[in-house]
């Protein structure tokens, strides 16, 4: 063989491998296009409520799957991914299968199964990995001694007003909580912010809360995650 013919064979092969490579891709694009579509971004604001961009404080990207239902991803504002799950609709939102959603350093704090918009199991984790119930989810809830009402009376009494806030700060503080097994409130954590002096002065007073009468679940005590608004006005 001449090595004219053997440039040729050469030739002819690597333009049949570029043929092949081709056909591939444009297979695999159009099998993912025909797999999903994304349909739209939406902002929400800090309660979950449609909201231009500029005043959002989480957004969702919604993509439509093949088989007529939507997966839909959560994030934070930072980036961080908030939620994952599938929706059979969307507007009004029907949950179904696997939900997972993440506090913003990225630790898993629930996974739920729903199934046709019915949570059929659920399983929750504090910000530090620790095995919690959420507040609402748990047989018997902690209680504060002598109720919610002492507990905001509390507050409002151990409350020491941060000097030097001028004009004063408005709107609410909601903070986040774990009741441990023995009462005692642990894990404070600032979950919607006003001021930061505000805010440490919260977490101080929610710290030095009495202790509380623990949650119980299959008549054991249980770590209940509790989230709670203060108002400052």
């Amino acid at each position: 063989m001449t090595p004219t013919e053997i440039r040729n064979k050469v030739y002819i092969r690597t333009m049949n491998l570029r043929a092949i490579i081709s056909a591939i891709t444009l297979i695999t694009i159009s099998s993912f296009q025909g797999y999903s579509q994304t349909l739209d971004t939406i902002f929400y604001d800090s309660n979950w409520k449609e909201t231009p961009k500029a005043n959002s404080s989480y957004y969702r990207i919604l993509v439509k799957n093949s088989d007529g239902k939507f997966f839909v991803k959560d994030y934070y504002n930072t980036g961080q991914v908030q939620m994952t799950g599938t929706l059979t609709t969307h507007d009004p939102d029907v949950k179904d299968g696997d939900f997972v959603y993440y506090y913003e350093n990225g630790v898993t704090k629930t996974k739920s199964t729903f199934v046709n918009g019915q949570e059929t199991a659920t399983k929750s984790w504090d910000q530090n990995g620790k095995d919690v119930v959420l507040d609402g989810k748990v047989e018997v809830q902690p209680e504060y001694p002598g109720g919610m009402q002492n507990l905001y009376q509390y507050i409002g009494s151990h409350f020491i007003y941060p000097k030097g806030l001028t004009p004063k700060p408005k709107g609410t503080i909601i903070l986040s909580f774990v009741i441990e097994k023995d009462g005692r409130s642990d894990d404070v954590r600032v979950v919607s912010s006003v001021n930061r002096f505000l805010d440490a002065e919260a977490v101080r007073v929610i710290k030095s809360m009495p202790k509380w009468k623990p949650g119980i679940q299959k008549g054991q005590p249980v770590r209940v995650m509790y989230n709670i608004p203060l108002t400052m006005k």
